[in-house]
């Protein structure tokens, strides 16, 4: 069974952090096969503005939507924090953050499912 410190790895090592690199192979090693995603935006940047959210099934539809991305995430060179995290049995949630260049902290939260130590549903919303 997974635990709070899996769960915390897995996004903000795993995910966010090869996010912010760019690295989107390596992120998407942090979800299952199967994930069902839905990402609404929180940084609004480049043309993805803060409007309905990106529903995504599957990890190589995620990744490919990552990859297309990474000209821009450069470009606005914003990087992702998990900050508070709750976790019960393979299920949890989590407050985070967007941090710009400019000093600007802009908050979300995520709902997450794990299967087979891997994130299988992820919607994360802003606040």
């Amino acid at each position: 069974m997974a635990t709070a410190e899996r769960a915390y790895e897995l996004f903000e090592q795993v995910y966010y952090g090869n996010i912010d690199r760019c690295e989107m192979d390596a992120a998407a090693g942090a979800l299952h096969p199967d994930v069902e995603w839905s990402h609404q935006q929180v940084w609004a940047h480049h043309e993805f503005a803060r409007g309905a959210p990106q529903e995504l099934r599957g990890r190589t539809a995620v990744r490919d939507y990552l990859a297309a991305r990474v000209a821009q995430l450069r470009e606005a060179r914003i990087h992702h924090h998990v900050r508070e995290l709750v976790f019960d049995r393979d299920r949890g949630a989590f407050l985070g953050a967007v941090d710009g260049p400019d000093g600007r902290s802009l908050p979300f939260m995520v709902w997450f499912e794990l299967r087979d130590d891997l994130v299988k549903k992820y919607l994360l919303r802003p606040l």
